[in-house]
């Protein structure tokens, strides 16, 4: 038996898995091993993937900085599937839509137009693309359709339709013809008797110039229990046992299981919508579309900084300095810097001062400056599609 970090339960050594305390959805398969653990049960590394991360990732300010990564470093020598836009909930009435489903709107990367349909969720109205848990068991269905710039880059279209939903019971129907290609290699089905029916709905409903509305929740609290486990998961990755029995890490545990209309754990820190961080921290924390974090000790605890691209920014205490010794913070006393380019399967580290060194242009980083090259290469390919 050990105990779960996370859920602090004692359970069978055989319940736990690995976690990536920094995130998969930041790029966490590529930070330091130092960051991966074996110290979480599987219960809380399913249920807080689905509830926690998933709240953050999806995020519509979040999502777009993903999807706007995604953009920036597409190379069109290598085609891959782009991420859709979420345009919200639509008011669009297709045939027999139930009074518990929505109707969501989706844009593709030259203008493909998707309406999926699926379940409400009351309780998760802000996530983008609904309840993980409920679209993983059960089977819903959505509409594509290409647009007139997809003759563009044909490729394109195709490779992110068939990227769409991945990972969801999703029942994927083509309403545009397509001549030269079979829709059901890349995961679509042949339309049923309810399907021809939405499929010339759609077809009527969203070509020429009618006008829609979409609207789009946002809940300002998605982020909370979100850093207080990243904070967690940094501060036993770097000390160990010696942080869980502190009373701020208790704070961060409450944190962590907070729920909407409990009282707000005693945790230190800010989140990006309090506008707390100007745009020269921002840019200093920060590198064009990467996400970044910065580890860094002070007087008052060891904190963590997280920049997306230089757009936003969190920063939450990770560990008081009780139980810590000048042994413990000795690799981390000039900051620690990790940088992720998870659509590009990199990550980078380095020291504070080095990261501000390559900033400043003082010295070079090779990787760092091919990826940059990278993304001013491409930056005008689709305002040229």
């Amino acid at each position: 038996m050990k105990e779960c970090i996370y859920c602090k339960r004692p359970k069978p050594v055989e319940d736990f898995t690995l976690e990536h305390v920094i995130p998969q959805c930041l790029g966490g398969a590529y930070a330091p091993d130092k960051f991966k653990t074996r110290d979480v049960c599987g219960q809380c590394n399913n249920n807080l993937g689905l509830f926690v991360d998933a709240s953050f990732e999806k995020n519509w300010f979040v999502s777009q900085f993903f999807r706007e990564a995604a953009y920036a470093l597409f190379d069109p020598a290598k085609p891959v599937g782009l991420p859709l836009t979420p345009m919200g909930s639509s008011d669009l009435m297709p045939p027999e839509l139930q009074e518990d489903d929505v109707c969501e709107s989706w844009l593709g990367p030259l203008g493909e137009q998707v309406y999926w349909i699926r379940p409400k969720d009351a309780r998760l109205y802000w996530y983008v693309g609904g309840n993980p848990r409920t679209t993983k068991k059960v089977e819903t269905r959505a509409y594509f359709q290409f647009s007139e710039r997809s003759t563009k880059n044909a490729l394109l279209s195709w490779l992110t339709f068939r990227d769409a939903f991945e990972g969801r019971r999703v029942r994927k129907i083509m309403c545009t013809i397509v001549d030269g290609a079979d829709p059901a290699d890349i995961g679509f089905a042949p339309p049923d008797r309810l399907d021809a029916a939405r499929i010339e709905f759609f077809r009527t409903a969203c070509s020429g110039e009618q006008t829609r509305k979409n609207s789009l929740a946002i809940y300002t609290r998605y982020d909370v229990r979100f850093m207080a486990k990243l904070a967690l998961g940094v501060g036993y990755s770097l000390f160990g046992e010696k942080i869980l029995s502190t009373d701020y890490t208790a704070e961060l545990q409450k944190a962590l299981w907070h729920r909407e209309g409990e009282q707000l754990p005693d945790i230190q820190g800010t989140t990006d919508l309090a506008g707390h961080f100007d745009q020269l921290f921002k840019d200093v924390t920060g590198h064009q579309y990467a996400v970044t974090l910065l580890i860094l000790p002070s007087k008052e605890g060891v904190a963590v900084n997280l920049n997306l691209g230089s757009k936003m920014n969190w920063i939450v205490k990770c560990a008081s300095l009780e139980n810590l010794d000048a042994a413990d913070i000795e690799p981390i006393k000039d900051g620690v810097v990790i940088i992720l380019y998870k659509y590009l399967q990199r990550g980078f580290t380095m020291t504070l001062p080095e990261f501000i060194a390559y900033k400043g242009g003082m010295i070079d980083h090779n990787d760092l400056a091919t990826i940059n090259n990278h993304i001013g290469k491409h930056s005008e390919y689709f305002k040229n599609l």
